[in-house]
């Protein structure tokens, strides 16, 4: 069926569609707002290295001390890379408050500059929790850091510093899950409404087709009963009718 098709049939049965279609309305609005709100924040370290240099002498019979971490090219790109796959282990999100009953998730990466950042994205259904998780992970990505620098003996004149580049944003509300799953449940309410008008249509039709059919076998005229065969004398024949009885009615002539 084309769209004027629909069209007809809509006004046609209007008194099926229209409830049909305020259930739809009255599903999608439960649907959006039976969805929590969620939130997302975002934060931003860069990491530093020391005015000073990777080294540092101690004693000079005893040569200079060098930080691991900085003795190689990129080496504050492959820091922030390090600090975000620790603070995106299973285990350290659970240790923040971000585990998988927390409701709470987010991710670190160092964005796609390849530079020594550590970028920061939470989302909650909380707007402050949102905000706050912004400030545990970054304070958890500076516990990193210098757990991973004292683990390798490295001077703490010469350590990588993590500054905050960007502070904990201010929470924004996520509605695209909410829209796509209400739209999800308009569209579906609308095949249904469609569905069923279709149905109820064919339904009624069939019964109307079935009570018109059986008003016309009660208005049809009975057949005028056949005339029973007489004798010469006008005496009924009872022997012929019950001869007809047994083999039925007799065809009748053409008519002409």
């Amino acid at each position: 069926m084309d769209f004027w098709g629909f069209v007809q049939l809509a006004r046609r049965r209007w008194y099926v569609v229209l409830p049909a279609l305020a259930v739809a309305l009255g599903l999608t609005a439960f649907t959006y707002l039976s969805i929590p709100t969620r939130y997302s924040s975002s934060g931003t370290l860069v990491l530093t290295a020391p005015s000073t240099g990777a080294k540092v002498t101690a004693d000079p019979t005893e040569g200079s001390l060098t930080n691991p971490l900085l003795s190689f090219d990129g080496s504050l790109v492959i820091s922030a890379q390090i600090v975000s796959q620790i603070l995106n282990d299973p285990q350290t999100k659970e240790q923040v408050g971000a585990g998988p009953e927390s409701g709470s998730t987010y991710l670190a990466n160092n964005g796609q500059t390849n530079g020594p950042f550590v970028f920061v994205t939470t989302e909650t259904t909380s707007e402050q929790e949102s905000r706050d998780l912004v400030a545990r992970v970054l304070e958890r990505a500076r516990t990193e850091l210098d757990n991973r620098q004292r683990a390798v003996q490295a001077p703490e004149s010469t350590f990588i510093k993590a500054q905050e580049l960007v502070q904990p944003t201010q929470p924004e509300p996520l509605t695209g899950g909410k829209i796509r799953f209400a739209g999800a449940a308009l569209v579906l309410s609308l095949l249904l409404t469609l569905a069923g008008t279709f149905a109820f249509d064919s339904v009624a039709r069939a019964m109307r087709r079935r009570r018109e059919e059986a008003e016309a076998k009660r208005n049809e005229p009975e057949p005028p009963p056949r005339a029973r065969p007489r004798l010469e004398n006008g005496q009924p024949d009872d022997d012929a009718t019950v001869f007809i009885a047994s083999v039925g009615p007799l065809p009748s002539e053409p008519r002409r």
